[in-house]
């Protein structure tokens, strides 16, 4: 390859990556007012998600958007509840293969990570110990909504007729635009299963690489479109690049960015549609 082709591929993937990552700092911006943050969708999952556990701690990342603009993005690790009518399949196993009943209000918790593009779902402190679990996995259903946890002193709360009206009007406009979409949506699905796979600094790009195959292999099976095949490994290309020549072992952090840049144009689309429906 050319001297000149190797510097305008690092020019594109750059300025990529610039747009993905630059979304990460947004998790870190200071809360400006004393209001509750936006409600949040969590996306339905097409499969079960394992949730990682390492020693009393099972948790994963999940793909959420705005359902609010009026109202600011969460800091990260802003404290979230389900919401009464959302429904999360909760699967536990404890060591001796017997499976355990949990109740997904109780017993799991919901923390943003990423402004509004992402948020952690882990079990709740001590349950995995007290119940010798083994392993733990999510399956979301349509519809999810996701409520910050109200706060004293908050002198603009969501109050229950203003959720009232996220689950029954908004929501439903977000499941049609944003989860329902055959190619971005799509493509977030795949990179964010790749996230949760990733350690936090990779250190086997060959275990990356063939477990990216195994996921676009699956995704196609179960009818991955062309359009969405291409944005999904375009961003795993780019991070490849950016982790192999800019910063090692930084895959992890970087696919994240990508997925919450996907995400940014379809939360852009939900506030499109909601205000032309207003």
């Amino acid at each position: 390859m050319s001297p000149d082709c190797t510097r305008k591929i690092a020019r594109s993937t750059m300025i990529g990556l610039a747009a993905g990552l630059a979304l990460l700092a947004i998790s870190f911006v200071p809360r400006v007012a004393d209001a509750a943050p936006q409600a949040l969708a969590l996306v339905a999952t097409s499969s079960p998600i394992q949730l990682a556990c390492a020693g009393d701690k099972c948790s994963a990342e999940f793909t959420t958007y705005c359902l609010q603009p009026e109202r600011h993005a969460p800091v990260r690790g802003t404290n979230y509840f389900l919401t009464e009518k959302s429904r999360i399949a909760l699967t536990a196993i404890d060591r001796n293969g017997k499976a355990i009943a949990l109740s997904p209000h109780k017993d799991l918790r919901f923390q943003s990570l990423r402004s509004h593009s992402a948020v952690s779902i882990s079990l709740a402190p001590g349950l995995v110990q007290r119940l010798g679990l083994k392993s733990v996995s999510l399956a979301l259903a349509n519809n999810i909504t996701l409520t910050p946890e109200a706060e004293q002193g908050d002198d603009n709360p969501i109050t229950a007729d203003e959720l009232a009206l996220v689950e029954t009007e908004l929501r439903p406009v977000g499941n049609y635009v944003v989860d329902r979409n055959s190619t971005g949506m799509a493509a977030a699905h795949v990179t964010n299963r790749l996230v949760n796979y990733l350690p936090k600094v990779e250190d086997n790009a060959h275990a990356t690489a063939e477990h990216w195959r195994g996921l676009m292999a699956q995704a196609r099976d179960d009818g991955l479109s062309p359009d969405a095949a291409h944005l999904a490994q375009n961003a795993f290309d780019l991070c490849r690049f950016y982790a192999n020549q800019s910063v090692q072992g930084d895959m992890r952090y970087c696919m994240q960015g990508q997925h919450d840049r996907l995400m940014k144009v379809l939360n852009s689309d939900y506030w499109k549609a909601v205000k032309t429906g207003s």
